[in-house]
């Protein structure tokens, strides 16, 4: 027992060393689920356990790895760390509070205003300006500001923002943007910095409003000046139509990226473990609910093959399975795989063959039975 662990429990450690752990004097090691998980770690299982559970008069979230370990007896045994997660959720709470009292204060405001985080995301956007953007706040929270920006304004935004800093905010800044129908308009922005507390920026405060009519009139204003209007109009128009089918081929190619993204994402975090093995047994591509089960990184993965991970299919049963091959046609059965740490354990599988472009790889889909 370390020291943090005896000041956490606020002990000492005459109270612990040589004691059953269901016979400790707290709640913890009188539940009946954390003690058999303690077993299980005994025998060779690791475990995460979160729980809750009174400390000292206070209630506590935990967080408990189970690791089994070996004592120098030669006994079998396990190691228990306790990591108390209560600060970290009583912080965010505190944040959510506050980030609710901002959000009551900007919702009467008739500016618009955004919350801009480093990598030029929205991570926040009050009423006035989902209204005019015609978009709801959790569609505008994760896209891209730069993208509500014409072209030629981006590098101005970005030169702007590098400027700032958290007690000199910058002065406006005049940006044609982007209107959902692919018309420009005129917009003024002022960006404060938010530092963080070590005095970093962590983000930004945006406060914006619509100058599209002062700007259009600045603009007519100058074109009777110099008395070259209709010239001006048809310019205006070209520009305006290159623009549009430019914004258009972008947004095309962002939201293409965006479901790329996604797509990898679902096959990453998928329920099920996922491998997908070529010809030569190797594996192609796995998603992290595999590395997860099989205990190995996504580096390692790529380095076993097919007879690693199901110690029962011999070359010539694979060769076999190759042979009848057909792009499309399901199998369901019951299969053993093998941990790298070597324990082998049940599965459920649904394994078919697929074809992509001109090669064929095997896709096993598989869930601990």
């Amino acid at each position: 027992v370390n020291a943090d662990a005896l000041a956490f429990l606020g002990c000492p450690l005459e109270v612990l060393y040589g004691e059953g752990i269901e016979d400790l004097p707290y709640p913890l090691f009188t539940d009946e689920g954390f003690i058999a998980r303690c077993r299980e770690a005994v025998r060779g299982t690791p475990a995460h356990v979160p729980l809750q559970t009174p400390i000292g008069g206070t209630r506590r979230h935990l967080h408990i790895q189970l690791i089994p370990a070996v004592f120098d007896t030669g006994r079998d045994g396990c190691a228990i760390v306790i990591e108390d997660e209560t600060p970290a959720i009583t912080a965010a709470a505190e944040r959510d509070a506050w980030r609710k009292r901002y959000a009551a204060l900007a919702r009467d405001q008739t500016e618009w205003i955004l919350h801009i985080r480093p990598d030029m995301t929205i991570s926040c956007a009050n009423e006035a300006y989902c209204r005019h953007s015609g978009r709801t706040e959790e569609e505008l929270i994760g896209s891209g500001f730069l993208s509500l920006v014409a072209l030629e304004g981006r590098a101005a935004v970005k030169r702007h923002l590098a400027s700032l800093a958290p007690e000199t905010p910058a002065p406006f800044l005049d940006l044609r943007t982007i209107r959902p129908d692919g018309t420009l308009d005129w917009e003024r922005w002022t960006f404060s910095g938010i530092a963080g507390p070590d005095g970093a920026i962590t983000g930004y405060h945006a406060v914006g409003l619509d100058i599209t009519r002062l700007r259009h009139c600045e603009e007519q204003l100058e074109q009777y000046h110099r008395n070259v209007e209709t010239l001006i109009e048809k310019r205006t128009g070209e520009i305006q139509e290159a623009n549009r089918t430019l914004l258009r081929v972008i947004a095309e190619k962002e939201e293409v990226e965006r479901e790329l993204l996604f797509t990898r994402f679902a096959f990453d975090h998928a329920s099920d473990s996922i491998l997908l093995f070529d010809h030569g047994g190797r594996i192609y591509r796995a998603n992290r609910t595999a590395a997860d089960l099989l205990g190995y990184t996504p580096d390692e993965l790529r380095q076993i093959s097919v007879y690693d991970v199901n110690p029962s299919i011999t070359r010539t049963r694979w060769e076999e399975m190759w042979r009848g091959a057909l792009p499309g046609k399901r199998e369901r059965t019951t299969a053993i795989h093998r941990k790298k740490d070597g324990t082998v354990f049940s599965v459920e599988v649904s394994r078919a063959f697929a074809r992509f472009g001109d090669r064929m790889y095997f896709c096993s889909i598989a869930r601990e039975r």
